[in-house]
């Protein structure tokens, strides 16, 4: 149960409402512990708990706390609080506990998805992603590893996590833009962001949820590099016209010609049928 890095080890109690049930993972802030409520208003309730204890953890935690406090929304990871402990330089964020895991995990397990089930993570996200360009935010990190998904009766809703990065339209320099390679929109390489980037970001992973890999993968990092800012990539054969021509248009080079937001990509997935 041990890990590297880990502060709390499985029965620990932290700060003296939550005991730890084991650890999840890791992200770029710190660890992810899975707790059970003890006392208080999370009593018997399983969560997670972000703890960040570096400086660069700290602050790209509290910008996604200070975010997720704003966004309530059925596809977007709920927040329940979080506190600052200032003479240890920690934050503690407590999250809804998404039991599925993270969506690279999940696609890769079952082997690429059913193009019925990839659309479904599809429109979740979709309407996740629509609420936050509604408000004017870009995620501007969409990726399998910030997807995460929760069991509801007999299906799973997929969330969008990890909120680091968010941008506010209109608001970013060059030195902000940042990414995962492999779902990288051109446009970002040139220092350019807009909503439409995420709606590239989002087909790059739809493309990863049917065929378990990103549109530009290489096991040659320079070839990737070249092939997503060139955006060269191949769809495999064996999946709908409809869904072909769906990736077509969300892995459109130019963002004048790509979905400008995701509430046009929900409305053209009612359209065509696909949802």
């Amino acid at each position: 149960m041990e890990e590297s890095g880990a502060k709390f080890k499985e029965g620990d109690i932290v700060l003296g409402y939550y005991q730890v049930l084991g650890i999840i993972g890791r992200g770029d802030f710190g660890v992810v512990y899975k707790v059970k409520g003890i006392k208080g208003r999370y009593r018997g309730k399983i969560l997670a708990l972000k703890v960040a204890s570096n400086p660069y953890g700290v602050e790209y935690l509290w910008k996604e706390a200070q975010t997720l406090i704003l966004l309530n929304h059925p596809n977007i990871i709920s927040l329940q609080s979080y506190l600052y402990k200032k003479d240890r330089g920690e934050l503690y964020v407590l999250y809804e506990l998404m039991d599925v895991g993270d969506l690279k995990d999940y696609v890769l397990s079952k082997g690429g998805l059913s193009e019925e089930e990839a659309l479904k993570v599809l429109w979740n996200i979709t309407n996740g992603l629509a609420f936050l360009h509604s408000r004017g935010y870009i995620h501007s990190d969409i990726k399998p590893e910030n997807i995460f998904g929760k069991k509801v009766l007999r299906s799973i809703v997929w969330k969008l996590g990890d909120f680091g990065l968010l941008k506010i339209r209109g608001s970013v320099s060059v030195l902000d833009v940042k990414g995962t390679l492999g779902y990288i929109a051109p446009e970002v390489f040139r220092g350019e962001i807009h909503r439409s980037s995420d709606i590239f970001s989002l087909g790059c992973l739809f493309y990863f949820t049917l065929f378990q890999r990103d549109p530009f993968h290489s096991e040659d990092r320079k070839e990737k590099l070249k092939r997503n800012k060139e955006c060269v990539y191949e769809v495999p054969k064996g999946f709908s016209p409809k869904v072909e021509e769906l990736i077509r248009r969300m892995l459109e080079p130019d963002y004048r010609k790509r979905f400008r937001t995701a509430v046009e990509l929900k409305e053209y997935l009612v359209s065509e049928g696909l949802v």
